[in-house]
């Protein structure tokens, strides 16, 4: 079974760098450690004295940048390792070389993921603007996170299910489904003194053709 995880993941900051582990099979070369939960990173830092606060990567995208930055003798990366005498004992291990070039989708997306939409019985929660032309357009509702989205619900008083979207495939498909109804995408709106309130917009076409691509 191919070895899964979830972000955020955390990365240990050790003498300006982020710890590692020599590879006992192989001392010339090195594990980059990466914790899969606060509270693992936590107790390797605890187990190692290391003081400080764990680091957290947020999607494949900062994944991707800090294995490019690596430089030798790290050259692999070892999950929830709990280091044995002769043994990394980790969870899973891998080459930088086949997580960039086999794991890792890295895009353009100009949010993190997972995203949150506000499902409808009648579709997703949107919100009525006018074009240039002063023509009624409809944006698409999106949070960056479950707390925003959850706000935003219990101001407007609208009836609806928040759903994550986890991926950025999963997020264009839909875009796709949806251009013929909405024209763009209002990022964490707001009901303000019971008015609703998209300040930051961008049109489903850009989205479509600049960001919700594979880098």
């Amino acid at each position: 079974m191919q070895y899964a995880w979830t972000y955020p993941l955390y990365l240990v900051a050790h003498s300006g760098g982020y710890a590692s582990i020599v590879d006992p099979e192989d001392e010339s070369q090195q594990y980059l450690v990466v914790l899969t939960s606060e509270e693992k990173a936590l107790d390797f830092m605890q187990q190692f004295g290391i003081l400080g606060a764990p680091r957290q990567l947020h999607n494949d995208r900062e994944f991707a940048w800090l294995l490019e930055s690596l430089q030798a003798p790290v050259s692999k990366v070892c999950f929830d390792p709990d280091p044995l005498e002769n043994d990394v004992n980790a969870a899973w291990t891998s080459s930088v070389e086949s997580l960039l070039g086999e794991r890792l989708i890295i895009d353009y997306s100009p949010w993190n993921y997972p995203v949150y939409l506000l499902r409808q019985d009648t579709g997703f929660s949107s919100i009525i603007g006018l074009d240039g032309e002063g023509n009624d357009v409809v944006v698409l509702c999106l949070f960056t996170s479950r707390e925003f989205a959850e706000e935003y619900l219990e101001a407007s008083g609208d009836e609806a299910v928040v759903e994550a979207f986890e991926t950025m495939p999963e997020t264009r498909q839909l875009m796709e489904s949806l251009q013929e109804e909405i024209v763009a995408v209002a990022v964490d709106p707001e009901v303000r003194e019971s008015e609703r309130i998209a300040s930051h917009c961008m049109s489903v076409e850009t989205l479509l053709s600049k960001y919700l691509i594979r880098a």
